[in-house]
């Protein structure tokens, strides 16, 4: 091959290379200039009227105006989140279709092992909010602390029932927890399908411990039907500021997290997701979004996305030695 022919040859190359760059990268290059250019949907497995999917309808009607497009909120429940899941692995990674989850994006693959996804297929966006959950005992328990408590589950855990739901894998490990920590004869652990069913329970001291939200238990508390003995979160209660959280109480690991995040797939382009994290961190700080938030029974959580992620990534492994502890068999 001549001088001429490789010099020639080289410029076809050239030629080729960069203009077949070009041509694939001009699409997604605009693709992330124009974004965002049409509505955007929020795919949630929380059930339409939920306190989370209305906190995520308070969250979309705010970022709607920050992007300056449609915000929807799209329920897809059932299937311990599966189907939302999968809706949102399945869709394209452009921006369009985010996740708004909670725990089980972190705790439900060591649940099912074939779920077919883990938490490092998704990059988190932002914390939307926390429901830091309170104890609340029946008239019938006699303690009215925390202290007090742990003693009387000792003397008398065996006599006890205390209700979880039978959706919520957290709050069976917390509810072993707890009765582990006191020691004594365990209670009995009774499963509810929903939060009120569970209260109502608790009224007529079928059972006589839950762990919930204040939205829920709430009013029976200011009615006096029943007591509230401490916060099972690592952050006080901005509904009860007064009440002691375990952790203060000398019970480190008696808590658990209960929190709503903007997720979106992995593949998301950077510069997308950087337009998507600035604006949901402007929503989160508003002082309007924050007193929206308390008829949802969430709470502002003051978190940043990267400790945010690490938080995930612990609790994923707390979840998994606590079900080896408690030999638990959860599907």
């Amino acid at each position: 091959m001549s001088l001429c022919q490789q010099r020639l040859l080289v410029s076809f190359v050239f030629t080729l290379t960069t203009f077949g760059i070009g041509a694939m990268s001009a699409p997604a290059l605009a693709q992330t200039n124009n974004y965002p250019n049409k509505t955007i949907t929020l795919i949630t497995p929380f059930g339409a009227g939920s306190p989370f999917d209305s906190l995520g309808r308070v969250f979309a009607e705010r970022l709607s105006k920050n992007l300056k497009t449609s915000v929807v909120i799209e329920n897809a429940t059932g299937g311990q989140a599966m189907v939302a899941t999968k809706k949102v692995l399945n869709s394209p990674a452009d921006g369009y279709t985010l996740f708004f989850t909670s725990n089980g994006l972190a705790t439900t693959p060591i649940v099912i092992k074939d779920a077919g996804y883990t938490l490092d297929d998704f990059t988190p966006i932002a914390p939307l909010g926390q429901a830091p959950y309170i104890l609340f005992a029946s008239a019938s328990v006699k303690a009215t602390d925390i202290p007090t408590l742990m003693k009387e589950l000792k003397e008398r855990g065996k006599a006890m029932n205390h209700g979880v739901l039978g959706t919520s894998h957290l709050g069976l490990i917390l509810a072993k927890k707890i009765s582990a920590t006191a020691g004594g004869d365990p209670y009995q652990e009774i499963s509810y399908r929903s939060s009120p069913e569970m209260i109502r329970a608790l009224l007529a001291d079928d059972i006589q411990l839950m762990a919930t939200t204040y939205s829920i238990a709430g009013q029976h508390l200011k009615d006096g039907k029943i007591k509230a003995i401490g916060v099972v979160a690592r952050e006080k209660s901005l509904r009860m500021p007064e009440l002691q959280t375990f952790i203060e109480a000398g019970y480190p690991d008696l808590y658990t997290d209960v929190w709503a995040a903007l997720y979106t797939k992995k593949q998301t382009p950077k510069e997308i997701i950087e337009i998507l994290r600035k604006a949901s961190a402007e929503v989160v700080a508003e002082p309007s979004f924050q007193e929206a938030m308390k008829p949802t029974g969430s709470e502002a959580w003051n978190m940043t996305v990267d400790k945010m992620q690490a938080a995930f990534e612990a609790e994923a492994k707390s979840f998994a030695q606590a079900i080896e502890k408690f030999n638990l068999k959860l599907n």
